[in-house]
């Protein structure tokens, strides 16, 4: 008797797992932003909603939560029924925001899904600076300590490029914070406040191709394609200096993993489509980077190592 309940339960299972591979999405999929309409989260979350409905005829939602850089979302999603219908976009602001006491919720709060793109950040100064990528400006700074100034983030990715380089070239730069985002730093940088600073590829792509900034250096784990003659920081001898955007999809914990593998071969399928990836590049200067399961898992372990490691660089 109790063999055959075994086999009824398993069979159970098994069907449940069918019947959701089947309908799963059901209903339209909502989204949480972390961010503003019009940001390059925003605009690459809008990007992947028109590619859901096309892939699954279902409608995926953007919702936009904005505050406390990010932690109202996040909790917002945290606390939501975990059947696979809310889900969060966001990325490693939530290392920052937990290692600086903004927000008390981390990646392994969540249920993670999957990575779907990437935007580099890129350490960028004027045309007429002498340095020819970030080795240079770093040896120039160590050289000269307090001649050139860096235009530091007050949150965010931006704040922990400065603290990477902090950690190898401490007391080298006075810095002037900034409240705002990538084009108010770089406004600074072109006016001549500053010398030096960092932007995402989305917020300074216009910059970037335009020649109006000089890219030093990405950092990232290779190369972007969308700039493939500037070196990583890692080429130029600091592996820990990697704090790219990589946008990952979270959903609330104890989401079953039968839903999880299913949206997951949805974004893949949409990640991998070539008219996507175009338009991604052209709207955020973003590139395909699709990790789940394990290797998802190990990306997140590492990014909050470094975020950790880095936590008290910079005050």
């Amino acid at each position: 008797m109790a063999r055959k309940l075994l086999v009824l339960v398993v069979l159970a299972a098994v069907l449940a797992v069918v019947v959701l591979g089947q309908t799963y999405p059901a209903k339209p999929v909502t989204v949480v932003v972390a961010y503003s309409p019009g940001g390059a989260s925003d605009l690459t979350a809008r990007l992947i909603a028109e590619y859901w409905k096309k892939y699954t005829g279902q409608e995926m939602v953007v919702t936009n939560v904005v505050g406390a850089e990010g932690a109202i979302a996040a909790r917002q999603v945290r606390n939501s029924r975990p059947d696979g219908y809310t889900v969060l976009w966001y990325h490693e602001a939530m290392l920052g925001n937990y290692y600086l006491g903004v927000c008390d919720l981390n990646w392994y709060d969540f249920t993670p899904a999957c990575v779907a793109l990437k935007i580099s950040t890129v350490s960028v100064t004027r045309p007429d600076m002498p340095w020819r990528n970030l080795k240079d400006a770093i040896d120039d700074a160590k050289a000269n300590p307090g001649k050139f100034v860096y235009g530091l983030g007050t949150g965010g990715v931006a704040y922990w490029v400065f603290a990477g380089l902090s950690s190898v070239a401490p007391g080298a730069w006075r810095t002037v914070p900034f409240e705002g985002g990538d084009t108010q730093r770089a406004t600074a940088l072109l006016g001549g406040h500053i010398d030096i600073t960092m932007v995402s590829a989305a917020g300074g792509w216009s910059f970037l191709k335009s020649g109006q900034l000089k890219p030093l250096a990405v950092h990232d784990e290779e190369r972007n394609p969308l700039l493939p003659d500037v070196p990583t920081a890692k080429e130029l001898g600091y592996p820990d200096i990697v704090f790219q955007l990589t946008n990952t999809f979270f959903f609330p914990p104890k989401t079953p993993s039968g839903i999880v593998e299913e949206f997951n071969k949805i974004i893949a399928k949409i990640v991998a489509d070539p008219e996507f990836q175009k338009k991604a590049a052209e709207i955020a200067a973003a590139v395909p980077y699709f990790k789940a399961g394990k290797d998802l898992e190990d990306f997140w372990k590492t990014m909050d190592a470094r975020y950790k490691a880095l936590s008290g660089t910079v005050k």
